[in-house]
C-alpha cells in the first residue's frame, strides 16, 4: 500500500512506511498495550511484522521485519472501545484526518475493536518482537 499522503504531518509515519518499504495494512497484528490517560498522552501499542511467501519446516510463513508501532495520542477527544481480552488481534488499523484530529481506527478481528480520536498523534517504532511474544 502507498503511504497516504494526509499523514505526511504525522510524526514518525513516513519512518513506518520505511520500515517495510510500503504503508502497511496491520493485518493480523495484536494489540499488546493501551494506555488512556484524561490529562496527559495515551497509547496504544500493536506488534506487527511483514509475512512472506516463504514457509518454514513446520508449514507456517515465514515473518520478518517484527516491529511494535506505538501510536501516540494527545488529547483524546472521543473513544469507541469494545471487546478487550487476553489477546487482542486485529484485522488491520487505519489512521484518517478527522476535524477534531485523527480518528485511529481498530478493525477487530479477535478481542479489540473500535476507534479513538485525538487531537494529534504521532508514531514511535521499536524494531524487534515485544518480550511476551518471544
Amino acid at each position: 500500500m502507498e503511504f497516504p499522503p494526509e499523514l505526511a504531518a504525522v510524526e514518525g509515519a513516513k519512518d513506518l512506511c520505511y520500515w517495510f518499504g510500503y504503508w502497511p495494512s496491520f493485518h493480523d497484528a495484536e494489540v499488546i498495550l493501551l494506555h488512556l490517560n484524561r490529562s496527559d498522552v495515551s497509547s496504544l501499542a500493536l506488534h506487527t511484522w511483514e509475512m512472506t511467501n516463504e514457509v518454514d519446516e513446520k508449514g507456517f510463513y515465514v515473518l520478518t521485519k517484527h516491529v511494535v508501532v506505538e501510536f501516540v495520542m494527545k488529547e483524546v477527544v472521543a473513544l469507541n472501545l469494545n471487546g478487550f481480552n487476553h489477546q487482542n488481534v486485529v484485522f488491520g488499523v487505519a489512521i484518517e484526518r478527522v476535524d477534531s484530529g485523527y480518528r485511529l481506527t481498530l478493525k477487530d478481528c479477535y478481542g479489540i475493536g473500535g476507534t479513538i480520536d485525538a487531537s494529534d498523534i504521532s508514531i514511535r517504532l521499536t524494531p524487534g518482537k515485544p518480550r511476551e511474544a518471544s
